[in-house]
């Protein structure tokens, strides 16, 4: 009994700041072990975030909320600097728990009003979290353009590209357009609509996301949460997190429970339960870094001229080396061009209600051997045909194409130094929301295509056409027509051919990382 009443007096230490990392380590290993105890921490930190809530309030709900406290049950109700701190607490809590338990907005709103007169209004410009970096990103804050890499407490907008932010206690959170969201401490973001992830160290233990069908508390791990049309989801990838459904209609509250490693949940505003649903692995951004995998070191031991990560990055079309990089391009559309990328990262997204419309490289590698590969991965996200991944071909000029043809099946195309048009296809269709190994390889003597590790065409050919000065499309044409719609990720070419062992030992070691992977 005293070890747990110990653990609760560590409650105010960590909300302050004030804990050793010896106390942490304590605290959270009592949190991950005592469902009960976790429930008392939550309601403790939400009482204590409870201040940030405020600050999403516009001064015209401010006045209204005090106008509307000005009477209470016997006439009225007097709230003023003579309060002392020991009654403040206790209606505070009480209060909290009338919110939690009706629902009700007058409850919370009485909260915000007890607190607003108990702390200085100044807090509201406390900045909540930090800019970490952006990508291409148009953040309204209260209606207007948001600048700088602070923000405080109130209500963003995030109409087009990427966010990465920081709050207390290191939490990274990466937000994707379109996305509308409240800031409401270092500790607590309301997610109205749209998508976000977060990454949780065990020192920011606490860190809420609300939705309006349920409220996501964290304890130390990486989960991603959407909102749209009347309904949450909630995918953990490591770690765990205690979700608590929101108040319906009729008052009712449902059970709150928890939700571990790979397991994710849907939960609807007008159905009873949450139902478990499938781990999106590769639904949310959960980083803007393409940190080192071992298919990209073995792609570099293999020494391509040109290697396109995909990257998410501000200047476009990476390229490595960085001569041949080049431009994302850009159109109508709802996400950004932008998508998690078939390891970790990004990758460039084409149509499938993106902004993206492909990406340019006006200094493209040069091409002279006769000799040629290119090992990409594709992520077909509709049955659209004719969709390009990757060419160079404009007219009469040019030497390589890789699409689908009119029946969904994927196509490479070459130009020989004679300056005819060979055509490989793959012999099966493309199977959608699945990533796909593709390589296209031309020695001199023959054309081969390779999906997923396997021979599936080859012709003979002679070498392959020189190319120094064509520009590189990836995901359309030079007329901006035939586009990708789904992803593209991991394309590499070379000015040799890659052996039947080297395509294999790329295949592995893709396949391996994918497993491996979330």
């Amino acid at each position: 009994m005293s070890n747990v009443i110990d653990t609760r007096r560590l409650f105010s230490d960590y909300a302050s700041g004030e804990i050793s990392n010896e106390e942490l380590q304590d605290l959270e290993a009592a949190l991950r072990a005592d469902a009960d105890l976790r429930r008392e921490f939550i309601e403790y930190m939400n009482i204590d975030s409870a201040l940030g809530d405020l600050a999403a309030l516009s001064k015209a709900e401010v006045a209204e909320i005090e106008a509307a406290t000005q009477e209470d049950k016997s006439g009225t109700l007097v709230v003023g600097d003579s309060a002392s701190p020991a009654p403040l607490v206790v209606e505070i809590a009480r209060t909290y728990r009338v919110a939690v338990i009706t629902g009700g907005v007058a409850a919370s709103l009485l909260l915000a009003v007890i607190l607003w007169v108990a702390y200085p209004a100044a807090t509201m410009e406390m900045p909540v979290a930090t800019l970490v970096s952006s990508v291409d990103a148009a953040l309204i804050c209260e209606g207007r353009p948001h600048s700088g890499t602070d923000l405080t407490a109130g209500q963003y907008r995030l109409e087009r590209g990427l966010l990465h932010l920081r709050f207390a206690g290191g939490v990274m959170v990466y937000v994707e357009a379109p996305t509308r969201f409240d800031a409401v401490s270092g500790k607590r973001v309301v997610l109205q609509s749209g998508r976000l992830s977060a990454s949780v160290l065990p020192e920011a233990l606490g860190f809420t996301v609300e939705t309006p069908e349920a409220e996501v508390i964290d304890f130390g791990t990486e989960f991603s949460v959407e909102v749209d049309a009347g309904t949450s989801e909630v995918h953990v990838f490591d770690g765990l997190v205690r979700v608590q459904p929101r108040a319906k209609k009729d008052g009712t509250i449902g059970e709150g429970f928890d939700l571990r490693t790979s397991q994710a949940v849907k939960i609807e505003g007008t159905a009873e339960k949450p139902v478990k649903i499938e781990l999106a692995t590769d639904r949310f951004i959960r980083t803007f870094d393409e940190s080192p995998r071992r298919y990209s070191r073995t792609v570099k031991r293999l020494s391509p001229v040109a290697f396109y990560r995909m990257a998410i990055r501000d200047q476009g079309l990476a390229c490595l080396p960085p001569q041949y990089s080049g431009v994302v391009l850009t159109g109508d559309g709802i996400r950004p061009p932008h998508a998690r990328g078939v390891f970790a990262g990004g990758s460039l997204r084409v149509l499938a209600e993106s902004a993206g419309r492909g990406g340019r490289v006006d200094t493209s590698p040069p091409l002279r051997t006769g000799q040629f590969t290119l090992a990409a991965f594709v992520y077909l996200e509709s049955g659209a045909r004719n969709g390009i991944v990757a060419t160079n071909i404009r007219n009469n000029d040019g030497s390589f194409c890789l699409r689908l043809d009119e029946n969904g099946v994927l196509q490479a195309t070459i130009r020989n130094n004679d300056g005819d048009l060979l055509s490989v296809s793959g012999d099966a269709v493309v199977a959608l929301h699945t990533w796909r190994h593709v390589v296209v390889t031309v020695d001199g003597r023959q054309f081969r295509l390779y999906e997923d590790g396997h021979l599936v065409a080859s012709a003979p050919c002679p070498p392959l056409a020189d190319s120094e000065t064509n520009v590189l499309w990836f995901g359309t044409d030079a007329e901006g027509l035939n586009l990708w719609e789904g992803r593209i990720d991991e394309v590499a070419l070379f000015d040799r051919s890659l052996s039947n062992a080297e395509v294999t030992e790329l295949y592995q070691m893709a396949l391996e990382e994918m497993e491996n992977s979330e």
